[in-house]
């Protein structure tokens, strides 16, 4: 095997371009484990995987793609009810199952069936996107046997099953994907009411999965959490039970933890009898990012720290103003008297009006 550990994005789109071969079998990294993988379109190397597997040809692959959006440029048609699980939770650690009648795919679907993820690991999507088709990927070990934990025990053991490797320089993980089900048709094909089944469960609890499938939260972000955007989690549940939508808001801050909200925030709140007293600030934290599927910040600053901070979460992080179609801050009112924190809350709740046409319409917006 040859292995490349680590390279620049530049020599990594080149040796791709020189190295792997249409059937070449892979050592790769997903971010939490090692896998054997192929590109999707070579039905040889996915043979010679089973055979060396000594497994059923077509059980238990994963397709993985670069990121959510490369199953709507290529028209994948994905259960409406899967967006918003989609959206919080890849890259990550989670594999999801769903129908899919595209040709493209017919020899690793399993009764119609593909399981899809988008890898954790940086490395590894720019690694798709440099082939221009997904790969299949699945875990390094005979069926039956533990898979393989570390680099060691590959180059002793399996060396000789792939002819190249790319890992990045840190593969101290060992966690396999939660896998989960999407089921809208019962045993005899009949429609039911849409559900989620727990196929596997690993790093990402299937209890916070099915919490966000019937339940999605939005967070609101601002420095400290105590002016607006406790106003945008308190007016956006008050407007969403109104319309009976099942999505839900939380807020946190970029500071400051433990406060109680500002008084004129809470005063404004009160006169919609919004009763916000018990509002404790939180500190933004990689629980609460995993745990929202879209996250809106006051500020294009607060968005940007957030990006580079939290990277696995960027996708999904975006100004309240620039989700709905604007741009610009709306501006702290830290310190000021209540008629302009009036102004602020009626530009908090002009936006969430025109976000809730968004979520009604369209919850794929971002």
């Amino acid at each position: 095997m040859k292995l490349f550990r680590n390279p620049h994005p530049k020599d990594l789109q080149k040796l791709i371009e020189k190295k792997w071969q249409a059937d070449s079998i892979v050592l790769h990294y997903t971010g939490q484990m090692f896998g054997i993988g192929c590109r999707l379109s070579s039905k040889s190397a996915i043979s010679r995987i089973s055979q060396l597997k000594q497994r059923d040809e077509k059980g238990g692959y994963i397709v993985l793609i670069p990121d959510l959006q490369w199953l709507y440029d290529n028209e994948i048609e994905v259960p409406a009810a899967l967006h918003t699980i989609l959206m919080q939770f890849w890259p990550g650690n989670l594999t999801v199952v769903f129908p899919v009648k595209d040709e493209m795919f017919e020899h690793v679907a399993v009764n119609g069936k593909v399981a899809f993820r988008v890898p954790s690991d940086n490395m590894l999507r720019q690694m798709i996107d440099y082939l221009e088709e997904p790969m299949i990927s699945t875990s390094v070990n005979v069926s039956g046997v533990p898979p393989a934990a570390d680099l060691d025990e590959i180059k002793q053991r399996y060396d000789a099953w792939f002819d190249l490797g790319f890992i990045p320089h840190d593969t101290s993980r060992n966690e396999p994907s939660t896998i989960i089900e999407y089921i809208d048709k019962d045993t005899e094909g009949k429609p039911v009411l849409p559900y989620l089944k727990c196929l596997r469960e690993s790093s990402v609890p299937f209890y916070n999965i099915k919490q966000s499938f019937q339940e999605p939260t939005v967070l609101f972000v601002c420095t400290r959490n105590i002016c607006r955007s406790p106003i945008g989690e308190y007016l956006f549940n008050h407007y969403s039970q109104m319309r009976k939508l099942p999505f839900r808001a939380k807020s946190a801050g970029l500071m400051g933890d433990g406060a109680m909200i500002s008084l004129n925030s809470m005063q404004l709140l009160a006169e919609q009898r919004i009763m916000a007293q018990e509002h404790s600030s939180r500190n933004i934290n990689p629980e609460i990012l995993s745990q929202s599927w879209l996250v809106l910040t006051m500020e294009e600053r607060q968005r940007d720290i957030i990006r580079a901070n939290f990277p696995e979460y960027g996708e999904k992080v975006f100004t309240l103003l620039e989700y709905i179609g604007g741009e610009g801050d709306i501006a702290d009112p830290i310190g000021e008297e209540l008629d302009y924190y009036r102004n602020i809350y009626n530009q908090i709740d002009a936006a969430l009006l025109k976000l809730f046409d968004i979520l009604q319409k369209n919850p794929n917006q971002g």
